[in-house]
């Protein structure tokens, strides 16, 4: 689950990023400040949302094989068996 919520975030800030590294590369490391918030960060929120969205269906479509079927710790006869994931065709 946590993979899934840095994966979401990295997408988000992805193109906050490119941004940045754009308005260096173009007005140099005093140039890169931000100005405010103007046109160019509404549309940077966008594809930031969009790219979420996007990676939100990657995960279902691509992410869901299952791996089997959680079977929780469990007292058999006074000793604990430890939990396991059995394969779907048991």
């Amino acid at each position: 689950m946590i993979r899934v919520i840095i994966t979401q975030i990295v997408l988000f800030l992805l193109p906050f990023l490119a941004f940045f590294v754009y308005r260096v590369a173009t007005e140099g490391w005093t140039g890169a400040r931000v100005a405010g918030f103007g046109r160019a960060t509404f549309f940077l929120i966008i594809a930031g949302g969009l790219l979420v969205v996007a990676g939100f269906i990657a995960f279902a479509v691509l992410g869901g094989q299952d791996q089997g079927v959680y079977v929780p710790a469990q007292y058999r006869d006074g000793v604990l068996v430890p939990s396991e994931m059995r394969s779907p065709d048991n």
